[in-house]
């Protein structure tokens, strides 16, 4: 509740309690996808998620990231940004995936266990407590030390961070080293070579260090991995003016897109979100990608379930249906974290005459944010001031009030 009422953003966890309009597409990628190509097939796939900003990107990537955790499915939600992250610096992008490469949670307090050398740890120490040393070394050895790993260091890596591991307290230098290593970290070329890994992480790797990760993730013994990309800030960074940069970034997105269906990434499930100005302006720059992805667009639906592009523009109810039980679920969810008991006559009252007046007045904002900083903001004032019917200029005056300072957001 603060989160969604100080920025209208998601909360990182929890996010199933109040998510509604999207379950049509979260059924789709778990039947056809999670359960499907992923697990029956061993397969791969390549999502574009196509919002506006507001829209709801990232809370669809948390809804995925809860839906790939209830399959065993290991997944990494990186943020995509042009000056500190952009998909032409392929270190950078491997190691976010391997920093927060993340197992799943059963419950929302469940504390993490993120990065590719703890989730590794976690692992071992599981097989340790119930088979012993040498049983664990011998699924090791047997499970990764010879398997088809694209980057050989990358697997040498994996491996002898398991040994060291198993070896206990008396190989912690080793463990640290070969931590920092799996984790996309600047490591000496001969400090690495010490512990018998003949290469290190860089930009010239970095792409095929994650088909590396993905490739691993199968051989720890999970079902498979989910990679969520969440393109967060206005201007995309593929979007850049420089050229070169813009054409480096995405030809490594094509290559993501070939790699997927094909053994080199097997059971993952990449998900990429972007605003409608990638679609429309940035991909008819690249054929080659554009081919790949659809043209014309195809978008995701229970008619069309293989195709690439999801829209969340288009959801199960319309705008003020679905404002309306966004708001419920929010509703609820302050009953309970206040012990609160307000009259649901006159909250519901409140909450129609919000979502029918935001869907009437929205402009060139995001009219979902704005409605839950405003309802969240309603409810706090209605639980601490006590409740009572809201006028129609009273709504009326909050929405206008949030949509400029929305727009000056936006230009600024």
């Amino acid at each position: 509740l603060s989160r969604i009422g100080e920025n209208g953003k998601p909360p990182e966890f929890g996010v199933a309690h109040t998510n509604v309009g999207n379950e049509s597409y979260l059924r789709l990628l778990d039947t056809v996808y999670l359960e499907g190509v992923l697990k029956d097939s061993d397969g791969s796939s390549f999502k574009l998620v196509q919002g506006t900003y507001g829209a709801g990107k990232t809370h669809f990537l948390y809804c995925v990231r809860d839906l790939a955790w209830q399959k065993n499915l290991l997944t990494a939600l990186v943020t995509i940004s042009p000056k500190e992250r952009p998909l032409n610096k392929p270190l950078a992008v491997y190691q976010a995936v391997a920093q927060t490469l993340e197992l799943g949670r059963t419950r929302d307090e469940e504390q993490p266990v993120r990065g590719i050398d703890d989730v590794w740890r976690a692992t071992l120490d599981a097989r340790l407590a119930r088979d012993g040393k040498e049983t664990t070394q011998a699924w090791v050895d047997a499970s990764l030390a010879r398997a088809p790993i694209t980057v050989h260091a990358f697997r040498d890596a994996l491996v002898k961070y398991a040994y060291a591991l198993i070896e206990g307290p008396s190989a912690h230098e080793k463990q640290r080293t070969l931590s920092a290593w799996l984790r996309g970290e600047e490591v000496p070329l001969t400090l690495a070579k010490t512990y018998g890994v003949y290469e290190i992480p860089s930009n010239k790797n970095g792409f095929l260090l994650l088909r590396s990760l993905v490739q691993a993730v199968v051989r720890m013994g999970y079902e498979g991995s989910v990679l969520l990309f969440d393109e967060a800030e206005r201007r995309l960074s593929v979007e850049t003016k420089a050229l070169k940069s813009t054409s480096e970034s995405m030809d490594h997105l094509r290559e993501l897109v070939d790699l997927c269906g094909s053994s080199e990434l097997p059971r993952a499930l990449l998900v990429y979100a972007v605003t409608p100005a990638f679609t429309e302006h940035v991909l008819p720059e690249y054929p080659a990608l554009q081919q790949r992805l659809g043209s014309p667009v195809q978008y995701l639906s229970e008619s069309n379930p293989r195709a690439p592009l999801i829209d969340l523009e288009a959801l199960d109810l319309a705008p003020a249906a679905l404002l309306r039980e966004i708001g419920r679920r929010l509703l609820r969810v302050a009953k309970i974290a206040y012990d609160w008991a307000p009259t649901d006559e006159v909250m519901f009252g409140n909450l129609d005459l919000l979502a029918r007046t935001v869907t009437d007045e929205q402009l060139e904002v995001s009219h979902r944010r704005l409605f839950v900083k405003l309802w969240v903001r309603a409810l706090d004032d209605q639980r601490l001031a006590g409740e009572r019917e809201l006028s129609a200029d009273e709504i009326q005056a909050l929405v206008r009030d949030e949509q400029a300072d929305l727009l000056e957001e936006d230009h600024s």
